[in-house]
């Protein structure tokens, strides 16, 4: 029964570790910023980090992005 136990739980941890790993990507850095498009081209979501470190988000994050970065002033 132990080993059922163990077994079960080690494939959860797995599953979890997988949802986790497979998220798109996002801003992570000041002043970057993503878009997010379905299969057809169109923008299905957005993400930014703008200059001050606010995280702003939109819509639905998808495996189709294109990311940039702005142009901070120092203060």
């Amino acid at each position: 029964m132990r080993r059922k136990t163990a077994i079960t739980l080690g494939l959860l941890a797995a599953i979890a570790a997988g949802v986790a790993i497979a998220r798109p990507p996002g801003p992570d850095e000041i002043g970057e910023f993503y878009f997010y498009f379905d299969q057809d081209g169109n923008i299905v979501g957005s993400a930014s980090l703008d200059c001050e470190g606010n995280l702003y988000e939109s819509g639905i994050r998808t495996n189709f992005y294109s990311s940039g970065h702005a142009i901070c002033n120092p203060d």
